[in-house]
């Protein structure tokens, strides 16, 4: 027994030698291809932020230092980074690593210690919530610290369950530009109350009304210079929004869609063929999309359209590769929300009616919308209210497309060159114009 708890002693001191702290505030550089993007990490509140990738303030994983050697991940939507550098006084020197990137692509990180605490905030930020139809949304603004009267703006989500901090990088950007920021967690995430799930698209437009009328009614607000900007689904609900309220005098879709049938039937017949399948089947794909929108345009219930998507994925197995596939989960309550009862709606005619300066980005390579055939629909409405700009090599998102092909030419998924100052500069024209 002597001797277990001496083995045991010893164990727990070489464990608490090995296991360190560490904080502070670290800037400094990521590499790849002698091509860099800035980096910083805040290990006082764990977060991480790159201007040049844009996110801001995003939460790190699996942190650990242990014989000077620390590790981490952060895990956006579009990556997975691992990194893991040795710690040398105030520098921090190592590797990055993107998940399924080719091992001949070397990316590295170089990081400086610069203070103990974190850098403070050049605005302030204040939290509220705001009751919408059922809901309680949890919201923050970011405000200006000059005193003065601010135009402003509210900025929506995406179809996934996303919190406000996932616009950290965007709500800085805006409150640099002098904008007051709306942000918050959509409905049913976050601290937001409510079903995400059953929850429909009149709910989110709810939602999104309820976030205008906060501002509107702010006295540091500019009332002739409210406005909207919205990511995917957030972007295609932009003019349905518009058409049920006078407050917005601009706004900013970031790739939209004209309906979530049309965005899925063209991402998962991409998704087929990248999987070896026929451009026939992915043809198929995309017109089973197609089918179900209509069965539920003309009435049918969540059986049938259940039971068409098993028969649908036993006579083509490839659509278990698609968001139609044979382990669906449906019932009443889940078919009445956004992502099935959605499907009735084509949004397309409330662009063709929009009265109010609307700027639409689209990124030619995006593979979640088919940005080619959507841009020249806006364009061929010809409604001078609208501005339409496609920028060629940029996803979904407005990044740079990595190049896993050619390792000697793999970037980082950064911003698109041009892509914020055309946004900042169309903001200067249109909206400080008014």
């Amino acid at each position: 027994m002597k001797n277990i708890s001496i083995l045991y002693v010893l164990l727990v001191f070489t464990c608490s030698c090995n296991s360190q702290s560490i904080s502070g505030y670290w800037t400094g550089t990521m590499e790849v291809n002698g091509k860099t993007a800035d980096l910083s990490l805040d290990l006082n509140d764990s977060t991480i932020s790159s201007s040049d990738n844009m996110f801001l303030k995003q939460r790190i994983q699996n942190l650990s230092l242990k014989n000077n050697i620390l590790s981490f991940s952060y895990i956006p939507s579009d990556a997975n980074l691992s990194f893991e550098g040795e710690l040398d006084k105030n520098n921090i020197r190592g590797t990055v690593k993107i998940r399924k990137m080719p091992p001949e692509i070397k990316m590295s990180f170089n990081l400086t210690k610069q203070s103990d605490t974190s850098p403070p905030k050049k605005y302030t930020t204040e939290k509220l919530i705001i009751a919408s139809n059922g809901a309680n949304i949890s919201a923050e603004i970011y405000k200006p610290k000059k005193e003065s009267i601010h135009p402003a703006i509210v900025l929506l989500h995406g179809s996934g369950g996303t919190t406000k901090n996932g616009k950290a990088f965007y709500a800085d950007y805006f409150v640099k530009q002098g904008f007051e920021v709306l942000i918050y967690d959509k409905r049913g995430s976050g601290q937001s109350t409510g079903n995400r799930i059953t929850a429909t698209y009149e709910n989110l437009v709810e939602d999104a009304i309820a976030c205008l009328e906060i501002l509107n009614k702010r006295e540091t607000v500019d009332k002739n210079k409210i406005g909207l900007w919205g990511t995917s689904q957030g972007g295609m609900l932009l003019p349905f929004i518009a058409s049920k309220t006078d407050i917005p005098s601009f706004m900013i879709a970031i790739s939209p869609a004209f309906s979530a049938y049309e965005a899925a039937a063209f991402s998962d017949s991409l998704r087929v063929v990248s999987r070896g399948n026929s451009s026939e089947d992915g043809h198929i794909a995309a017109e089973s999309h197609r089918k179900v929108a209509e069965m539920i345009r003309n009435g049918s219930d969540y059986k049938e359209v259940l039971n068409f998507i098993n028969n649908n994925t036993q006579k083509y197995r490839f659509m278990n590769l698609t968001g139609l596939h044979d382990r669906l989960v449906l019932n009443k309550e889940i078919f009445e929300g956004w992502y099935w009862s959605g499907r009735k709606y084509n949004f397309y005619n409330y662009w063709k009616k929009l009265d109010i300066k609307t700027l639409c980005v689209l990124g030619e390579d995006d593979r979640y919308v088919n940005a080619i055939k959507i841009s020249k629909a806006i364009k061929s409405i010809k409604n001078n209210k609208i501005e339409m700009k496609l920028f060629s090599g940029a996803s979904h998102n407005l990044k740079k497309t990595p190049n896993f092909r050619n390792p000697s030419e793999f970037d980082f998924p950064r911003v698109k060159e041009g892509y914020l100052e055309y946004v900042e500069n169309w903001m200067k024209s249109e909206v400080d114009g008014n």
